[in-house]
C-alpha cells in the first residue's frame, strides 16, 4: 500500500513539475528582424525582443521581456502611417492591445504640413509565426493585415568600408580646441545615431560586426586613428547620455540645427537599442588600436 502511495505521489509531482520544466526550456521565438510583404511594398515592420527593457520607456512600469513592434506604412508622397505596439508572447504569437497608430503628413505637403493625426491608441491584434517561417498578422484597426504574408528581410552587417567612412572617419574629423567644438561633437553624436539607424544595428551579427570594426580601423591613416582615439570617448559618453530619454539635449544641437533630427532618432526604441548595442561593441573593442 505504501509503495502504491509513493508511486501515485511521484506521478502527481511529475504532473505538477513537468509543465514548468517544459516552459523553462521553451525555445525563444525567432522573430527579431525586419519583415515585409512584397505585395505591400510600402510597408516595413521591425520586431525587437525587448532584452534591454526599452518597453518601459514606451509604456511605463517594469519591462517584462516582451517585444517592441514598429511599422512604417507609406500612403503617398505626402503622408505615411507610423504604428507601434508592445507585445507579449503567447505560444507562437506576439499579442498586443496597445497599438498606437499615427498618420504623419509631410512638411512639404500643401495641406496639414507636418501634422500628426491619431488614428487609434488601443489597437489589438497578434503576429503569429507559421510553420513556413512567415508571420500572419491580425489587427483590429488595419483591415489589410489579414491579407499580408510577412517574410523576414535579409539584413547586412555594415562592411569595413562603411564603418570606416560612416563611423571612424566621422569621429576622427571632429576638430577640438576651437569655438565650434561643441557643435562638431553634436554633429558626430547625431552621426552615430544615424549610422545605427541606417544599418539597423539592433539586428547586426555581433561576430561579423566586431571583425569588420577591426578591419575598418586598419583603413585609417595614422593621423585619422590618432584623432579618432582622442575624440571617441567624449562622443561615446554623450551618445550614451542621450540614451536616457529624460536627459536634456544641450544647446549645441539646437545651434547646429540638429535638435529635431536627434530627438526623432533617440525617441525610436529600436534606434536606441541599436546605439546601445553598437556602443557596447565599441567598448569591447576599445583597445583596437593597440598591438
Amino acid at each position: 500500500m505504501k509503495k502504491l502511495v509513493s508511486i501515485l505521489m511521484a506521478v502527481l509531482m511529475m504532473a505538477v513539475l513537468l509543465p514548468h520544466a517544459v516552459a523553462e526550456e521553451e525555445a525563444p521565438l525567432d522573430v527579431n528582424g525586419l519583415w515585409a510583404d512584397p505585395e505591400f511594398d510600402r510597408t516595413a515592420i521591425t520586431i525587437l525582443n525587448d532584452d534591454e527593457g526599452w518597453a518601459s520607456d514606451l509604456l511605463g512600469g517594469k519591462a517584462d521581456g516582451g517585444y517592441i513592434i514598429e511599422m512604417y506604412w507609406s500612403n503617398s508622397a505626402d503622408s505615411y502611417d507610423s504604428y507601434r505596439m508592445v507585445a507579449h508572447r503567447e505560444g507562437n504569437s506576439l499579442v498586443y492591445d496597445n497599438g498606437l497608430y499615427v498618420r504623419v503628413t509631410s512638411e512639404d505637403s500643401e495641406e496639414n504640413a507636418g501634422s500628426e493625426e491619431l488614428i487609434s491608441d488601443a489597437g489589438k491584434g497578434s503576429f503569429t509565426l507559421t510553420e513556413d517561417g512567415t508571420l500572419k498578422w491580425e489587427d483590429s484597426v488595419v483591415e489589410a493585415a489579414a491579407e499580408m504574408k510577412l517574410a523576414r528581410e535579409p539584413m547586412d552587417t555594415p562592411t569595413a568600408q562603411e564603418l570606416a567612412d560612416e563611423y571612424f572617419k566621422v569621429i576622427a574629423a571632429v576638430e577640438t580646441g576651437s569655438a565650434g567644438t561643441s557643435l562638431k561633437q553634436a554633429e558626430a553624436v547625431l552621426g552615430v545615431y544615424q549610422f545605427c539607424f541606417n544599418h539597423a544595428l539592433w539586428l547586426a551579427d555581433p561576430d561579423t560586426l566586431g571583425a569588420n570594426m577591426l578591419a575598418a580601423r586598419e583603413m585609417l591613416t595614422e593621423e585619422e586613428a590618432a584623432a579618432f582615439d582622442e575624440n571617441e570617448p567624449a562622443i561615446t559618453a554623450e551618445a550614451i547620455r542621450l540614451l536616457v530619454e529624460d536627459e536634456a539635449v544641450t544647446e549645441a544641437y539646437e545651434e547646429a540645427g540638429l535638435l529635431e533630427h536627434i530627438e526623432s532618432l533617440r525617441n525610436d526604441a529600436t534606434v536606441r537599442s541599436g546605439v546601445s548595442y553598437f556602443l557596447a561593441c565599441v567598448a569591447t573593442l576599445e583597445n583596437i588600436g593597440e598591438p
